[in-house]
């Protein structure tokens, strides 16, 4: 058997960026996103605090000259990575095969990564200032664990249910985010995902009409997409007893390409001229404003 072509190599390629296409990440519709990054880190947007115009000036008043606040936003790159060394055979096999499982695991351990990364920012520390260099943790508002336990009962520990939603929504707005203009999507698990159902369809028969399910999995309700997510990665634990839960608007996280994704495969010299297929891709992501990120509690 010959050594690997040239036309393999780009077959390789254009079955990774295929079955990328064909792995899609759930988290990347739920972010903006930004062009242009590129260095050790980037200035991605430029935040102008609200103020009031001022009323009534008179006959030949100055011009107003309000200062608003000014917030530079900074994100720095996360490098993801894959690669296996093989058997020639093996690697022609598989590479040559946009449907082979050497394909598909490779793809979707990319898209894993980017979803990792895209998580990382929704309460991670921030970069801003005029150069980057200071560092902000999350100071959003946060939905208690008791929020939804009944109708008359808001301190009793309960899981993923509308009322959290609801109240979500609230504090969005007493943060004069308008809910109206921003697309929202909040994250749960497959145990929020059941407590969430059950709850439309045994004590909200209200909102069961409003909201949109594809099988056992709610999609949407009040106007906030769901995403279901794999694992317990969307509600790390908080406190042993508690999930941290979250929803945003759109506009409240972004993220971007610092490097397009690349793959290849090189020749391993140390391991007898042995193909190695590889992938590469530099992104960044961060929160953009705080209280447009909630923290939801829900009970274990």
């Amino acid at each position: 058997m010959g050594p690997i072509t040239d036309a393999q190599k780009l077959t390789f390629q254009k079955n990774m960026d295929l079955a990328l296409q064909q792995t899609r990440s759930k988290l990347e519709p739920a972010f903006m996103y930004f062009t242009g990054l590129s260095g050790r880190l980037m200035q991605m947007i430029e935040l102008y605090g609200s103020h009031s115009a001022m009323k009534n000036l008179g006959r030949k008043a100055d011009t107003p000259d309000i200062d608003a606040q000014v917030e530079p936003v900074w994100v720095a790159p996360t490098q993801l990575a894959d690669g296996h060394l093989m058997e020639l055979e093996d690697a022609i096999k598989n590479v040559m095969d946009p449907q082979s499982m050497f394909i598909k695991v490779m793809a979707a351990a990319m898209t894993r990564g980017k979803d990792e990364t895209l998580r990382d920012a929704v309460f991670g520390s921030r970069r801003i200032g005029q150069d980057g260099g200071t560092t902000s943790a999350w100071a959003g508002d946060t939905v208690t664990v008791g929020i939804g336990a009944s109708a008359t009962d808001d301190t009793t520990a309960t899981g993923f249910n509308v009322r959290k939603i609801m109240r979500g929504i609230r504090l969005m707005q007493a943060r004069q985010v308008d809910i109206d203009s921003e697309q929202i999507f909040a994250e749960t698990n497959a145990q929020g995902m059941e407590e969430l159902y059950r709850d439309l369809t045994y004590v909200n028969k209200d909102y069961r009409d409003k909201a949109v399910l594809e099988g056992k999995q709610v999609r949407q309700i009040l106007g906030v997409t769901i995403i279901p997510a794999d694992g317990s990665a969307a509600q790390p634990d908080y406190d042993g007893t508690t999930f941290t839960g979250a929803m945003w608007c759109k506009s409240g996280l972004g993220w971007g390409e610092f490097s397009p994704f690349r793959s290849d495969i090189p020749l391993r010299p140390d391991k007898m001229n042995r193909p190695h297929p590889q992938m590469e891709h530099w992104i960044g992501a961060t929160r953009t404003e705080d209280y447009k990120v909630v923290k939801i509690l829900n009970k274990k």
